[in-house]
Formats: C-alpha cells, sequence, structure tokens
C-alpha cells in the first residue's frame, strides 16, 4: 500500500509541475489514473486467479488425504471384522464343545446313578 502511495504522490507531483497547459495535464492524469485503475485490476485478477489455483490445489490435496484415510479406515474395518468373526467362531465352537462335554458328563453320572439304583 505503501508503494501505490508513493507512486500516486510521484505522479501528481510529476503531473502538477510539468510544463502543460490545464487540459493536458487534465488528460494526462485521467490517462494516468485510468493506467494505474486498469493496473490495479489486472494485479487484483492475478492476485483472484493464484487464490483459487492454489484453492484448487489444496481441495484436491484433501479430497487425496480423505480418499486415503478412507482406504486406510476401510483396510482396518475389514481386518477388524475378521478377527471378530474368527473369535465368535471360536467362541461358538468353544461353548458347543463346553455343552457337550456336560451334556456327555451328565449322561453318564445318570447312567451311573441309575446303575447304582438297580438291584442286582
Amino acid at each position: 500500500m505503501s508503494f501505490l502511495k508513493g507512486v500516486l504522490t510521484g505522479l501528481a507531483i510529476g503531473y502538477l509541475t510539468a510544463p502543460r497547459s490545464g487540459k493536458d495535464t487534465r488528460e494526462k492524469l485521467t490517462k494516468g489514473a485510468n493506467d494505474l485503475q486498469n493496473q490495479w485490476e489486472e494485479g487484483l485478477n492475478q492476485v483472484k486467479s493464484q487464490i483459487d489455483q492454489f484453492t484448487g490445489k489444496a481441495e484436491n490435496q484433501a479430497d487425496r488425504y480423505a480418499d486415503e484415510a478412507e482406504q486406510i479406515f476401510d483396510k482396518y474395518k475389514d481386518e477388524t471384522q475378521e478377527t471378530v468373526d474368527y473369535k465368535r467362531d471360536q467362541t461358538k465352537t468353544a461353548y458347543n464343545k463346553s455343552v457337550d462335554e456336560t451334556a456327555s458328563a451328565a449322561k453318564s453320572g445318570i447312567n451311573d446313578a441309575k446303575d447304582a439304583l438297580k438291584f442286582n
């Protein structure tokens, strides 16, 4: 901003001290102001373009990281599901084995009690 003020001050002093008629000076000041405005607008457009470009790159980068995170999440989700399924199957097998052993022991105990109650 200081640079712009310096340029404008220099232009104003130059135009005001130049040996020209009032009409020429006004025309030159108007042209200079228009040129300066055009340069300012071009600069703003360039800045906007660069911001859009950086924003686009940032969005692409964010999308890439989001995709990578989703892939990692899916991988661990699948691995966790496999572990849960495996542990569930192990637990089910152990439970069924325990039930079978308990039933077998109960049947054996009943048979022993039955034999004990019989008269020989």
